[in-house]
């Protein structure tokens, strides 16, 4: 194994195990009949989003909200509403003033952290997975996620994550991305949400000028900005017919597409996590990085409080 993301990458399958095998917290039951707040920023953000779909499914009433817009942009919680709070290493200063200011309002409060996060504001507190030893994460995501379905009570959402050392052999083959291509990645529904985290590894890791939209919202606007030099990578769903508009429409443009077609959304997700493996590589870059080598970046990311 070259990198510790690698590492990290291969670990997945035996962490969502070990999250799916181990005992429950006792206040860990599907919260029906009230409000669930699922929040968090960049990775957490996204898992909180996917969860919030996958939820709402299974007849929750749940909703994402990023941690810097709960913060600045107060939720209006009350007593009886449940919210949750999402942080690998409990040092994110927005997430964890999310928290108290939902603690203060009466709001049932829970974390989902990594073992030995300093972060204990609550006893529902829950460790999710072992601290993630790289800036690109990967396995917290995934246990986050094992973990969050878990809770809402319905056994199909824990499907992936019981095929999932499968899932690490499956996808197309992989688009041959250089550091000049305007890389667009596409997801419909839960998909825009894998989409965007994709699209955040390849950016954190790689250092690709990539974006990522919802399928529709590309379709009704900045369809027009792809063209010469353009590859889309489409996180398409078979039963999502709205995928054939864009095919067509590419296809005229003369824009590469690639599409990593499942219903299995977490399939997608370790998909573009092996993506980001294989255009590090490529490219010559280590993953585990995150430009910590170059002196700029490093001073530029010590003028920063996250």
């Amino acid at each position: 194994m070259s990198s510790r993301f690698e590492k990290n990458v291969l670990a997945q399958p035996a962490l969502a195990a070990a999250a799916l095998a181990a005992p429950k917290p006792a206040w860990m039951t599907p919260p029906r009949g009230r409000r669930a707040f699922l929040v968090g920023v960049g990775t957490n953000h996204h898992a909180a989003r996917i969860a919030a779909w996958l939820w709402s499914r299974a007849g929750l009433d749940a909703r994402a909200v990023h941690s810097f817009d709960f913060v600045t942009r107060p939720c209006r919680l009350s007593r009886g509403d449940l919210g949750i709070f999402l942080s690998h290493r409990g040092t994110k200063s927005y997430t964890v003033k999310a928290e108290a200011l939902a603690r203060r309002a009466g709001a049932e409060t829970v974390i989902l952290t990594g073992a030995g996060s300093p972060w204990k504001p609550t006893p529902r507190r829950l460790e999710t997975g072992p601290m993630e030893d790289t800036g690109a994460f990967t396995q917290s995501f995934t246990a986050t996620m094992a973990w969050l379905c878990r809770w809402a009570g319905a056994p199909a959402l824990l499907a992936p994550f019981r095929r999932l050392k499968q899932s690490l052999a499956w996808g197309p083959p992989f688009p041959r991305v250089r550091p000049e291509t305007d890389l667009i990645l596409l997801g419909d529904g839960p998909r825009e949400w894998v989409a965007r985290e994709i699209a955040l590894k390849l950016q954190e890791a790689a250092y690709l000028r990539c974006r990522a939209f919802g399928l529709e919202e590309f379709l009704h606007g900045p369809r027009v900005s792809a063209g010469p030099g353009s590859l889309v990578v489409g996180f398409s769903s078979p039963r999502e017919k709205r995928w054939q508009a864009l095919r067509r429409y590419l296809k005229e443009v003369e824009v590469p597409l690639v599409e990593a077609k499942n219903e299995d959304w977490l399939a997608q997700i370790v998909w573009g996590q092996r993506l980001t493996l294989a255009t590090c590589r490529r490219l010559g870059i280590d993953p585990d990085l995150l430009r910590t080598d170059d002196p700029r970046y490093k001073r530029a990311r010590a003028t920063l409080a996250l």
